[in-house]
């Protein structure tokens, strides 16, 4: 006895085997003869005779702990060897053997286990799992072991179920799920050169998890493993792990997940995983991303990642084929994309959702440097991204965000092609083509400025409102030509100086999101400022580039003068569009038209103001005017609208206000 264990020994048969002397040369003679809690060491050796079948099943196991004690080895994996067997020209059969498994309690220390393999019928995970090793449970633990060669008809080519420490999982088979391990939990473990084979499901040719499936993963290494879904992980939950050179090849229709298919990774790197021709996701599909860095992967849509939710992640140097360098179909939030690159199209990202991330130094051969097909970034930062058209977006939609050095290679749209830009800015980009900044977009509450292209250095066939650019568009309304004036423009510094025109010049009903770039709110002063950049102590509530068009200070002091002596201030002025300095500009009605179906009203009016028309019929009365219609957008010069309800035979009154 060993400090209140039985201790039992393994080299050659003369019962109890309590001793060197006595020892058992079968394990299992020994594992029988022992008690709950004992110790049976074993020396070097390869073990490949014997077996037994538990729990009602028909797979034989070389060695089968069926009851909660500790086997080890007492030299380690390289001298002591468990051998299973596989049949030949099938692998797995019923003929075939399972190197060991373990009940609950159960643990199993320092051995190789090769050559094992399971049935193809029966049991699903207890018959056809588990070539290497199969647990009952999670309480059953295997340490300091190495699984090679085995494989699995079903899951878990090296193993199924169990917990295993400071093990070495290495060219296991499943012919589905988990060709290293399946259910298991992995704690310092290299998972590597597993594969999960593949069968036919629903008429898809399908495998899940070369490396590891449906498993929990901590500080270990996954390389070189395959699987059309999920080559080195699938549906896993794994936190610091590494990785590296998997591979999902070979599906029909389609191979996903390089690195992982699913799951959760925390504080992993994924490098140089890759899928085929088709393939989506080389470094990871459909799984949820915290703290990881992505590189140097590979595929044909989404090379980093692929239909999946990323968090904090840094995505650089990925490839894509086709589209989605860096990311295709994902939704990252407080994420670095840089040097990603695709050969069509969306370097950065495609059709993906992105929140407070940085793009920088992503490319594309056609178009959407940064971003690409129905993307959508709020408060991101776009810089020095390049594509034939679009070198920072293309049709995507932008929310308070920058975009500079961004360049249109061949084409058109130097920061953005075909997209709608809400409170961003964009300057120093370029374009071959024409539109430095943008071409064929609408720009809102924007500064669109010293950007260069052959043609429309800041904007060509865009649609802009409220933008401090040059020239002044055509089209649109509330426009500036005025210097932004940049905090440091040289230094990249695009925030707003104290006196920029752009500050309380933008237009409420543009704004998207609660916050600017900064994460600072969005409207301060009343009326939202031009650009990506909130200033956030304006001293005037009114548009600084208005006040300075007009000489009026912008140190908040004319902000409640009457300037022409109208009765009206000069914020009410800026507020109705009528003019400071001309007593007889002023929001009103025009005289009343009473024609089938109704009273038609009409008022001076103005683009970019939202306007509610009153009603009442006794106007001594307080607060007896009730609006009638509220939104109704300005037009220019003269808006109308006809009250088909007025009332048919007492006096009736209207006024007409702007909305806030």
């Amino acid at each position: 006895m060993l400090q209140g264990f039985g201790l039992h020994f393994v080299s050659r048969p003369a019962p109890p085997y309590t001793n060197w002397n006595t020892a058992a040369n079968s394990i299992q003679h020994a594992v029988d003869a022992a008690a709950a809690g004992d110790l049976i060491l074993v020396t070097n050796g390869v073990y490949r005779t014997g077996g037994r079948a538990v729990n009602g099943y028909s797979l034989t196991n070389r060695v089968a702990l069926t009851q909660p004690v500790t086997l080890q080895s007492l030299n380690g994996p390289q001298v002591t060897v468990i051998q299973g067997y596989q049949v030949a020209g099938t692998t797995n059969g019923d003929a075939a053997v399972r190197c060991a498994y373990l009940t609950n309690g159960a643990v199993l220390s320092g051995f190789t286990l090769t050559k094992g393999a399971t049935r193809t019928d029966g049991d699903w995970g207890f018959e056809q799992g588990g070539g290497g090793v199969c647990c009952e449970s999670s309480s059953a633990v295997v340490t300091n072991c190495t699984l090679s060669g085995n494989s699995a008809g079903s899951a878990g080519g090296g193993a199924y179920g169990g917990t295993f420490v400071n093990c070495v999982i290495r060219g296991n088979s499943a012919g589905e799920n988990g060709g290293g391990a399946y259910g298991s939990t992995l704690t310092n473990c290299t998972v590597s050169e597993n594969s999960a084979v593949g069968t036919y499901l629903f008429s898809i040719f399908v495998s899940f998890g070369g490396g590891a499936s449906w498993s929990t993963l901590n500080n270990c290494n996954l390389a070189g493993n395959w699987a059309i879904l999920g080559g080195g992980a699938g549906s896993c939950i794994l936190t610091n792990c590494t990785l590296t050179g998997n591979s999902a090849t070979g599906g029909w229709p389609q191979s996903t997940g390089g690195g992982a298919n699913g799951g959760t990774l925390c504080n992993c790197t994924l490098a140089g995983n890759w899928t085929d021709e088709f393939g989506s996701g080389g470094g990871a599909a459909g799984a949820t991303l915290y703290n990881c860095l992505l590189t140097n992967n590979s595929g044909y849509y989404g090379a980093g990642a692929y239909g999946g939710t990323l968090y904090n992640c840094t995505l650089t140097g990925n490839s894509a084929e086709e589209c989605g360098g860096g990311a295709d179909g994902c939704t990252l939030t407080n994420s670095t994309l840089t040097a990603n690159f695709a050969g069509l199209a969306g370097g950065g990202v495609r059709n993906s959702t992105l929140n407070k991330c940085t793009l920088t130094g992503n490319s594309a051969v056609g178009g959407g440097g940064g971003a690409f097909d129905g993307s959508t970034l709020n408060g991101c930062t776009l810089t020095d991204n390049s594509g034939g058209e679009g070198g920072g977006a293309e049709v995507s939609t932008l929310n308070n965000c920058t975009l500079s050095g961004n360049s249109a290679t061949r084409y058109d749209g130097g920061a953005a092609y075909q997209s709608t830009l809400n409170n961003c800015t964009l300057a120093g980009n370029s374009a071959a083509g024409y539109g430095g900044g943008s071409s064929d977009s609408t720009l809102n509450n924007c500064i669109v400025y010293d950007n260069t292209a052959t043609a429309g250095s800041n904007h060509y066939r865009s649609a802009l409102n409220c933008c401090s650019t040059q020239p002044l568009p055509a089209d649109g309304a509330g426009n500036i030509t005025n210097a932004p004036l940049f905090v440091d423009y040289a230094g990249g510094n695009l925030r707003l100086q104290s006196n920029s025109p752009c500050i309380n010049a933008g237009y409420n009903a543009y704004v998207i999101g609660a916050t600017d770039l900064d994460g600072n709110p969005r409207i301060k002063g009343g009326t939202v400022d031009m650009g990506a950049y909130e200033f956030q102590n304006p001293a005037s509530v009114i548009s600084y580039a208005w006040l300075q068009y007009y000489g009026l200070p912008t140190d908040g002091s004319a902000d409640h003068l009457d300037s022409d002596g109208d009765g009206m201030s000069n914020w009410q002025e800026w507020i109705a569009g009528t003019d400071p300095d001309n007593a007889a500009s002023a929001l009103r009605l025009q005289p009343p038209s009473v024609t089938p179906p109704g009273v038609l009203l009409r008022w001076s009016s103005i683009t970019n103001r939202t306007y509610v028309l009153e009603r009442c019929t006794n106007p001594l009365a307080p607060g007896t005017f009730y609006p009638i219609q509220s939104n109704i957008p300005g037009l220019p010069g003269t808006t109308s609208f006809t009250d088909t309800n007025a009332p048919a035979v007492r006096p009736t009154y209207y006024r007409i206000r702007v909305q806030p």
